[in-house]
């Protein structure tokens, strides 16, 4: 069961068309070590204007070096997972600044306890199989938020985590962070359980910051997740076409650079276009055309054989409420069906500026419901049943049937929130938020060993203390 938004015909020519903006148009890089990097392997240098021209040669040799995997492990390198085998999955939303606090039905500045919260509440969801920093604790010093961050996440989740650094520097003291988790830097990069993303400046810019990090990353071969994220109509052209052709040629210019530094490295095609609200001016991850667009990405990733990670549970909402359920409903389940690697944004609110937790577990149920509707209907001889409907028979019951008991847990998804009656109509009835908080208290009740011994914790304090000393 696959839905696709485009015709093969209408991919290549997306392609195209993102080929001919970096061949004549070119991208800027403020990088020089990218600018030589890239003019070394071919590329076109204008370093007045630090813009690099790559001819479809380059691109094309990049392309035939993808590794069609990304590969990671959890965090006691135990369990391995290939985000390119073919299963959907999903994970939560990556730095939001607020919180929905619902029991006091505010918008709040994020704390450092909201993050190691939702953190270990994510360890709890099954649905949720990789995660990002959910939020930013507006308590954390802002030049070295994203360490403090990683810090956290690392101590609170055993899931692979994607990382995103402000700067060379502090990149350096997250993989300081990650060696003492991972014991040294090869036992990382031979098990890596952590994702590098970047984020391309739209349009057509990769600022010094983050093509030295995007290069760092390749350098230790570590997977990498390139995520343009351009507004339709603001800094990209307003036809989702445009979007797409800007966007995509964006992605392969950071292809193109990665590939070059290390042939086969694990790529992530992490886009997230945004529609303008031309009313208000402001971007909305909501919209429907995200998600055509998003189903769109998938399909260019299987042409390039890299990983799809798309925004389908993104809402323009700031509340727990219709609309945010239609807006996720409807746009998760496209992405799903387009079969993108990963469903991104659960327990995201008031597009990507608020997190919540209670939405979190919600989106985890709406995660299981596309899952389960990815699986399709079996059709065999068995689950047609036709010797149980002859031995019952006209006017008779299946439900003491073995052949009832066998299939009804496999048939049917089992939901963890949804109860009949849930809709409260009366005094005591339980609302779905009420169901997603005993969800949550659930989860935070069990007991789990600590991920890190005293010395790791003590080590990734010292290490915390110096970088604001620095």
């Amino acid at each position: 069961m696959r839905l696709q938004v485009l015709s093969e015909q209408q991919v290549e020519d997306i392609h195209s068309a993102s080929v001919r903006i970096l061949s004549e148009v070119g991208v800027c890089f403020g990088s020089r070590k990218a600018l030589d990097i890239l003019s070394s392997a071919g590329a076109r240098v204008d370093d007045n204007w630090k813009s690099v021209r790559i001819p479809e040669g380059l691109i094309e040799r990049a392309l035939q070096t993808t590794s069609g995997h990304y590969r990671l492990w959890d965090r006691g390198r135990n369990e391995f997972i290939d985000l390119q085998d073919g299963q959907v999955r999903g994970h939560n939303v990556g730095g939001c600044v607020r919180i929905f606090d619902a029991e006091r039905d505010l918008l709040r500045e994020a704390t450092q306890d909201d993050l190691e919260q939702l953190a270990k509440l994510m360890d709890g969801l099954e649905n949720i199989h990789v995660c990002r920093p959910v939020v930013y604790p507006a308590e954390c010093p802002s030049s070295v938020r994203d360490i403090y961050t990683t810090a956290i996440m690392l101590q609170h989740t055993g899931k692979p985590y994607g990382v995103t650094s402000y700067s060379l520097k502090n990149l350096a003291y997250i993989l300081d962070l990650l060696n003492v988790i991972a014991g040294g830097l090869a036992e990382l990069q031979a098990k890596p359980f952590v994702w590098g993303s970047v984020c391309p400046d739209s349009p057509l810019f990769y600022t010094e910051n983050t093509a030295d990090i995007l290069i760092k990353y390749a350098e230790l071969g570590l997977p990498v997740a390139i995520a343009p994220c351009p507004i339709c109509g603001g800094t990209s052209p307003v036809t989702l076409a445009g979007s797409l052709a800007q966007l995509n040629a964006e992605f392969l210019a950071g292809l193109v650079l990665v590939q070059i530094v290390r042939p086969g490295i694990d790529v992530k095609y992490t886009a997230r276009p945004m529609p303008m609200d031309m009313r208000t001016g402001t971007a909305t991850f909501g919209a429907i055309e995200t998600g055509l667009m998003s189903a769109a990405i998938v399909q260019l990733a299987r042409r390039y054989r890299v990983c799809s990670d798309v925004y389908g549970l993104g809402t323009r909402s700031k509340a727990l409420d219709e609309q945010t359920a239609y807006e996720k409903a409807l746009n998760g389940l496209m992405v799903g069906l387009a079969g993108t690697d990963l469903i991104a944004a659960a327990g995201l609110l008031e597009d990507a500026l608020t997190s919540s937790a209670e939405q979190l577990v919600i989106d985890n149920e709406i995660l299981g419901m596309i899952f389960r509707a990815l699986q399709g209907i079996t059709v065999t001889a068995d689950t047609l049943a036709f010797e149980v409907i002859s031995a019952i028979g006209p006017g008779g019951s299946f439900l003491t049937e073995p052949h009832t008991l066998a299939y009804m847990r496999k048939e049917y998804f089992q939901p963890r929130l949804v109860r009949s009656g849930l809709v409260a109509q009366f005094p005591g009835d339980q609302t779905l938020l009420d169901v997603a908080r005993d969800r949550i208290k659930a989860i935070m009740q069990v007991d789990r060993p600590a991920l890190l011994d005293a010395a790791a914790r003590a080590e990734i304090q010292r290490i915390l203390t110096v970088c604001l000393e620095t």
